[in-house]
C-alpha cells in the first residue's frame, strides 16, 4: 500500500511538473507576443515621427520659414495644391502609380471598407441589370464576400488606371472617361500603361480585360458615384449602348474556358498518388466537381462545422448564408460515393477535425494555412498539365461548367442540377447544360 501511494505521489509530482512546464512555455509565448506588439507600436511611432519631420522640413523649404510643429504649419496657410505636392513628396512611393494626394481631391474615389452596406450592393445589382450583364458571366453572387472583395479591387484599379493616365480628380470623371476605359480594356491598353499596371500588380496579365470584368468595374464605379450622390456617367445611355454592342460583338454568352467533363476529371484524378498533397488535390477536385460544381471561394471557405457525416459514411455539406446564398439556413448539398471517400481519406490523412477543410501542404507533409482562390486555380491547372492537357484552355470555373455539361450529356433533370449548383436562372445554366446534351438530341439522326 505504501509503495502504491509513493507511485501515485510521484505521478502527481510529474504531472504538476509537466503542467508548470506548459505554463512557462505559454507565459514565454505571451511575453514574446507582447514584446513584438510593443516593438511594432514603437516602430510605427518612429515612422510617424520621421514622416512628420520630413513634412515640416518640406514645408519649411517651400515657405522659407522654420516649421517644427503643426501649430507652425497652420500659420503658413499653404494653398491646398501646395500641400498636396508636399504630401506626394513625403509619402509617395514611386513604385506605386497612385500618388497619395490622389485621395485628397474633391472627386477622388473612396477606398471603401471591407463591408459594403446592402443598399450599395443593390446599386451594383441595378447597374448590372441596366448594362445587360448576364449574372453567370460575373461568377460572383450579390451580397457575398466575393462581391465586396471584387468591388474594392475595382475601385483601386480605377484609381491606378486614372493615375497612369495622369488624371487629377479635381474634376468629375466624365462619360468620355468611362467610354475610354471601356474601349481601352476591350481592345487593348497603351503598352507602357499596361506594363505599369501589370508590374505593380493592379492587373494580372498584359492585354484586354474580359468583357464581364469591364462591366463589373463600370458597375463598381457606379456605386461610388451613387454613394457620393454625384452625377453618374455610368448610367449614361451611350455607355449602356456601347456595352450592349460589345456584348454582341464578343458574343460573351459562350463559355470562356473549356469544361472539365467526367473523362477529363478522371484523367486529372489519375495523376493523384498517395502523398498527402495528392490526397488533398483528389479530395478538392471531387468535392468541387461532384457536389455540384463549387466555385473557388466555396472550396476555400469550406469549414468542418458545416460538414455532417451520415451513418452510411457519406456526407452533407451546408453552404452557409452569405457565401453564395441568402437562405437563412444555407443550402445543403450531398457528398456521396467517390466524393465522400476522397473527402474521408483527406480528413483521416490530415487529421483535420475543425476549422477549414482544405489547407496548404508543406514539403514535409505538414499542414499550413487555408487555401486561397488562386491556389484552387493552380491545383486545377497543375493536374490538367500532368494529365496531358493544355492547362491554359481551362480555369477553376471549368469544374463548375463541366459538372453541368456532364449532367446535360446524361440527361439529368435541369431542376436537380440547379438544386446542386444553386443557379437561380435557367437561362444562365442552359449555356453549359446544352454543351453536351445537344449530342443526345433524338432528331439528330433523321438523315440516317
Amino acid at each position: 500500500m505504501v509503495k502504491n501511494n509513493e507511485i501515485k505521489e510521484k505521478k502527481m509530482l510529474d504531472d504538476a511538473s509537466e503542467i508548470e512546464e506548459y505554463e512557462i512555455q505559454i507565459l514565454k509565448a505571451q511575453t514574446y507576443k507582447l514584446k513584438s506588439k510593443i516593438l511594432a507600436m514603437q516602430q510605427q511611432k518612429l515612422d510617424e515621427k520621421r514622416n512628420e519631420e520630413k513634412m515640416f522640413a518640406a514645408v519649411s523649404k517651400r515657405t522659407k520659414t522654420v516649421v517644427n510643429t503643426w501649430e507652425d504649419y497652420d500659420k503658413t496657410k499653404l494653398p491646398f495644391y501646395v500641400w498636396r505636392e508636399i504630401i506626394d513628396e513625403v509619402y509617395w512611393d514611386k513604385k506605386n502609380v497612385i500618388r497619395p494626394s490622389f485621395f485628397y481631391y474633391k472627386y477622388s474615389l473612396p477606398l471603401v471598407s471591407r463591408h459594403i452596406p446592402n443598399q450599395n450592393v443593390d446599386f451594383l445589382k441595378k447597374m448590372l441589370d441596366s448594362t445587360a450583364v448576364r449574372y453567370s458571366e460575373l461568377e460572383i453572387e450579390y451580397n457575398s464576400h466575393n462581391t465586396v472583395f471584387a468591388h474594392e479591387g475595382d475601385i483601386v484599379y480605377w484609381a491606378a488606371w486614372l493615375s497612369a493616365l495622369g488624371f487629377i480628380p479635381n474634376v468629375l470623371i466624365s462619360k468620355q472617361d468611362v467610354i475610354k476605359f471601356i474601349f481601352q480594356h476591350a481592345e487593348g491598353l497603351d503598352h507602357e500603361i499596361d506594363k505599369i499596371l501589370v508590374d505593380q500588380k493592379y492587373k494580372s496579365r498584359l492585354g484586354p480585360h474580359k468583357l464581364s470584368t469591364i462591366k463589373r468595374r463600370v458597375a463598381s464605379l457606379s456605386i461610388c458615384f451613387d454613394m457620393k450622390k454625384w452625377p453618374n456617367p455610368c448610367r449614361d445611355k451611350d455607355v449602356k449602348f456601347i456595352l450592349q454592342e460589345l456584348t454582341k460583338k464578343y458574343n460573351t454568352s459562350k463559355p470562356t474556358v473549356k469544361a472539365i467533363t467526367k473523362g477529363i476529371l478522371n484523367d486529372m484524378l489519375n495523376t493523384c498518388g498517395n502523398k498527402l498533397i495528392d490526397i488533398r488535390d483528389r479530395a478538392i477536385l471531387l468535392f468541387a466537381w461532384g457536389s455540384g460544381g463549387r466555385k473557388r471561394s466555396e472550396i476555400t471557405e469550406a469549414q468542418m462545422k458545416n460538414l455532417n457525416k451520415l451513418p452510411e459514411g457519406e456526407f452533407t455539406y451546408t453552404i452557409p448564408k452569405g457565401n453564395i446564398t441568402q437562405e437563412e439556413k444555407g443550402i445543403m448539398v450531398p457528398l456521396k460515393g467517390t466524393v465522400a471517400k476522397a473527402l474521408q481519406d483527406w480528413l483521416t490523412s490530415s487529421n483535420i477535425t475543425d476549422g477549414y477543410i482544405f489547407r496548404s501542404v508543406h514539403k514535409g507533409e505538414s499542414l499550413g494555412k487555408k487555401l486561397s482562390p488562386i491556389d484552387i486555380l493552380r491545383i486545377v491547372r497543375r493536374r490538367l498539365k500532368k494529365a496531358g492537357y493544355n492547362e491554359k484552355e481551362f480555369g477553376a470555373h471549368s469544374l463548375r461548367s463541366g459538372f453541368i455539361a456532364e449532367a446535360g450529356k446524361k440527361n439529368k433533370p435541369i431542376s436537380d442540377v440547379m438544386a446542386l449548383t444553386t443557379h437561380k436562372s435557367v437561362t444562365a445554366i442552359m449555356r453549359y447544360y446544352n454543351t453536351c446534351s445537344i449530342a443526345n438530341n433524338k432528331a439528330a439522326n433523321l438523315a440516317d
